[in-house]
């Protein structure tokens, strides 16, 4: 097949031509305003296998040692972050909120404080939702899934191109193929198809 698909390529460059038309109708624009075409095309399947919690990604990369201990696998998508005005204790007045009211009250001293809580309001839709496995497990669950998918896929190319290459096209390249040289280089056919072969 490499050798009849790369000669006509070469000569004539069709699939050059076709890809550049392809390309050319999407209007991709380059720079900073630049669509990603990829992740247009495959982030809808990929956020119903499995969602990254980046929050936890980029605790960890800025070393936070809490975020070790926290799943990657994003469990709630819908979140809302409520601020309240609460009481707390403080040990003295100089250790009260700046701005705030600070008051002694049976022995205590008082101020306020913002905290901030998140409230859980809906899950995601991804397979590892409701699968409570280690981060390993999901990883080699989808580490297996994507082989095998990668697989089928090469499989499926080859028996795709062997259809296409039957009939005249194969009785072509299997003659060029066994072909022997003549006498005094005969020896040199079998590396010559080893080479064609590897390349």
């Amino acid at each position: 097949s490499v050798l009849v698909l790369l000669p006509l390529e070469v000569a004539s460059g069709y699939l050059y031509r076709l890809t550049k038309l392809i390309i050319d109708s999407f209007n991709i624009q380059t720079g900073a305003d630049a669509p990603d075409l990829l992740k247009v095309i495959t982030e809808p399947l990929t956020k119903n296998i499995i969602e990254l919690d980046t929050s936890v990604i980029r605790d960890i990369a800025t070393g936070d040692p809490a975020a070790r201990n926290k799943s990657l696998v994003k469990i709630w998508c819908k979140t809302e972050k409520i601020t309240n005005l609460v009481n707390i204790t403080v040990p003295g007045f100089a250790n009260c909120t700046p701005g705030a009211l600070c008051w002694e009250e049976d022995g205590q001293i008082w101020t306020q404080e913002n905290q901030t809580e998140t409230n859980n309001l809906g899950k995601c839709t991804h397979m590892f939702v409701y699968a409570n496995l280690p981060d390993l497990a999901v990883g080699l669950i989808l580490l297996a899934l994507s082989l095998l998918a990668l697989c089928t896929c090469l499989i499926l190319i080859v028996k795709l191109l062997n259809s296409m290459l039957k009939g005249q096209v194969a009785v072509v390249i299997k003659k060029v193929l066994n072909t022997d040289f003549p006498f005094p280089f005969a020896w040199v056919t079998g590396y010559i198809a080893i080479l064609v072969g590897a390349g």
